[in-house]
């Protein structure tokens, strides 16, 4: 018997403790504890008919996985090395084949990006200034939280879905003001990128397609797996019509590229320098650099990038120790920032767990 309310009150906080923790244990029991468990829960939370998982240390072979279903109307399994549209994963790709041709000689990153591609004058005086590799940090000035961004509004330029990437970030170039002073604040920038693709073909004989297979086994034109969007109806096949094949190609360097998960875990696995901020007035630690999401720790840094259209969703993990995650999926979160993100915290903590 408990002889006082005070050892009653124990009792009953020793009890509503030991509970908490069983609960606490049953949550961890139910966590995600390996990568394709993480990939597996996020299918599921997203709704998300399939997917291929590469993931690996670097200098081994990657465990190549496919989830689920290539088409969820007729039921084909995923197959390993089904093609995906990469989007904003060319992003890093068409930044290393412009550093590799820096490194050949070919041009210097740190001249003004209105010399390197001969553009026009600009309608803002400071874009005479923006240098290639400010682009490629996503610190030219071009800021679509305070205009918009032109890819997916072209109308507004007087243009439509035929135009091609470089063509609208030329009509950005030579109509609209900067958003921020160059190298002032980071701000994720298609249109900036987009900037780059004369210098990306300024070799004679040289296409978009070709500058980024010299780096990458990857393609602009070609098979490619279907993605899908799911709705009132069921699942609906989208990006197939020959004007959004066309809309998709014409993203070029900025989010036009084909390729597997294979291809481009071999891509991201590569060791990379170590990377520093350039811009003046950031907030946050985080940054970009040659084409990578930069995430500075204790001890180093590791690197990331994400794609994301209408029924596409791509995502890019290369963590400090070597460790690199590449993940295609043939529909999209709802919500693509923060599935992202969510996805991030679960192999970032698992990482650091086998550690």
């Amino acid at each position: 018997m408990l002889g006082s309310r005070k050892a009653r009150l124990r009792w009953a906080a020793g009890i509503l403790f030991l509970a908490g923790m069983i609960a606490l244990q049953a949550d961890h029991r139910r966590r995600p504890a390996t990568v394709e468990e993480i990939v597996d829960s996020f299918l599921h939370i997203h709704n998300i008919p399939g997917a291929v998982l590469a993931y690996g240390p670097w200098r081994a072979d990657p465990k190549i996985v496919a989830f689920g279903v290539s088409d969820p109307i007729q039921n084909t399994p995923m197959q390993p090395d089904q093609s995906f549209r990469l989007a904003s994963l060319t992003k890093p790709i068409a930044a290393r084949a412009l550093i590799k041709a820096e490194e050949r000689g070919q041009f210097d990153l740190e001249r003004p990006i209105a010399e390197l591609a001969n553009l026009p004058p600009p309608f803002d005086p400071r874009s005479s200034q923006v240098t290639a590799r400010q682009l490629l940090a996503h610190t030219g000035g071009v800021d679509k939280n305070v205009s918009y961004d032109p890819i997916f509004a072209p109308e507004r330029l007087g243009l439509d879905l035929s135009a091609s990437c470089p063509e609208v970030a030329q009509t950005v170039w030579e109509t609209m003001p900067l958003d921020h002073a160059p190298n002032r604040k980071t701000a994720y920038s298609n249109v900036g990128f987009c900037l780059l693709s004369n210098l990306i073909t300024s070799t004679p004989g040289m296409t978009v397609e070709h500058a980024l297979q010299q780096v990458a086994d990857i393609h602009l034109e070609g098979a490619v797996g279907p993605n899908w969007e799911f709705g009132i109806d069921g699942w609906t096949r989208v990006l197939d019509s020959e004007a959004e094949q066309n809309w998709l190609l014409g993203l070029g360097i900025a989010g036009g590229a084909i390729g597997t998960a294979e291809a481009i875990w071999s891509f991201a696995s590569v060791p990379q320098p170590h990377f520093e901020a350039t811009a003046t007035h950031d907030e946050n630690i985080d940054f970009y650099a040659s084409g990578w999401h930069v995430w500075p720790e204790e001890n180093g840094q590791h690197l990331t990038h994400w794609g994301g259209l209408q029924g596409i969703f791509t995502a890019i993990f290369r963590f400090s120790d070597g460790e690199t995650i590449v993940i295609l999926f043939n529909a999209s979160p709802v919500d693509r920032g923060s599935a992202f993100a969510s996805l991030h915290n679960a192999f970032y903590e698992n990482n650091n767990v086998k550690r």
